[in-house]
């Protein structure tokens, strides 16, 4: 077992699932970006607890060592020639709000930099790691938890690495083709499995994600004279539908979303809706095509919170499904209904 009253001032290794790294072209050399680490993100040390701990990063942790300019190496797996050096100003650190973040430029004819960039390119090696000294940290009462309060990174390094200890951040792909390459590719069960595990989705950005796509595909395809409203366009268009050739569909198409186990009070989470038919869309099955779109009593069936992002509620969803055979729908409203509310059913399954 680590004896913990000695790893101030010790050399430690950590690393993370790099976000944002890229390695692209620019002039004649070639820029490697990424994050070496993430803020605010827990993650276990030596398989946290009991012999080992759950470790965060406090966001002025690194404050007083890039102040007093820390001279360090890019290296490959902490081994190595260096890539790039903070003393020559091949390699620039900083901190934003997400971690501390890296900058290096390469040289192409590096034979170090050659062997690097196909696994790169390949995603066989996506994730960074840092070398450093603690100067200052705290612990919980039982040594399960540790925070680090300050670091020193001279005579340290940053690194790409095969594995990321801190699962925090993802990768973000640079350029149209290679994001599509990666969506083509992606495991969509390990996908809606992370989902479900609980973690945190940041759902502007997915729907960012998901207008940027639809837009690629338009941009390929004929215009049809109808087509869905992406959120952008209808948050534009809201304030005068009637002179737009846009129409938002009649009936709430299918969506999939996170969902939840938790019940759903349904009045109050109506009662809660703002008049933003965005939202109304989200949380509800059912519009009603002749009525008011950004008027609450125009929708019927909610099964979500009045947030866009909000998890479906199991209980609400089955409630509603039993509602639907009584109701005064008409039969295709009434199979649009089931079919987006049996999505979420799926979703769940």
């Amino acid at each position: 077992m680590v004896d913990r009253h000695q790893l101030r001032d010790a050399p430690e290794r950590r690393a993370v699932a790099a976000a944002s790294f890229e390695l692209r072209s620019s002039g004649g050399s070639l820029m490697l970006t990424g994050y070496a680490s993430v803020f605010e993100k827990p993650y276990e040390v030596l398989g946290g607890p009991p012999l080992g701990w759950t470790e965060t990063v406090d966001s002025r942790a690194f404050d007083v060592t890039l102040a007093a300019r820390p001279d360090l190496h890019l290296l490959i797996n902490h081994e190595g020639m260096p890539l790039a050096r903070t003393k020559s100003g091949t390699l620039k650190l900083a901190t934003d709000s997400t971690g501390l973040h890296v900058e290096a430029s390469l040289d192409p004819s590096d034979p170090d930099v050659q062997r690097l960039m196909p696994k790169m390119e390949r995603k066989d090696m996506d994730e960074m790691s840092f070398a450093f000294r603690v100067k200052d940290d705290e612990w919980s009462d039982d040594y399960a938890q540790r925070r680090l309060l300050e670091v020193s990174l001279h005579k340290g390094d940053v690194s790409v690495v095969n594995f990321g200890a801190n699962p925090a951040t993802g990768v973000q792909l640079n350029g149209a083709a290679d994001a599509l390459d990666y969506l083509a590719g992606l495991d969509m069960e390990q996908g809606l499995a992370e989902l479900r595990s609980g973690n945190q989705v940041d759902m502007e950005r997915l729907t960012r994600a998901r207008d940027n796509v639809l837009t690629l595909y338009r941009s390929m395809t004929p215009q049809s004279t109808t087509r869905r409203l992406t959120v952008a366009e209808a948050r534009a268009l809201e304030a005068n539908e009637a002179d737009s050739p846009v129409r938002l569909a009649p009936h709430i198409p299918a969506h999939s979303t996170p969902v939840t186990g938790d019940a759903l009070d349904c009045r109050a989470a109506a009662e809660a809706a703002p008049e933003d038919q965005l939202v109304l869309r989200y949380m509800h099955a059912h519009v009603d095509p002749q009525g008011d779109p950004g008027s609450r009593v125009s929708y019927r069936f909610p099964h979500h919170e009045a947030r866009i992002g909000a998890p479906a509620s199991m209980p609400a969803v089955r409630v509603a499904l039993a509602g639907l055979a009584d109701s005064d729908l008409s039969e295709e409203q009434r199979a649009a209904a089931e079919a987006h509310l049996r999505r979420h059913l799926a979703d769940a399954d």
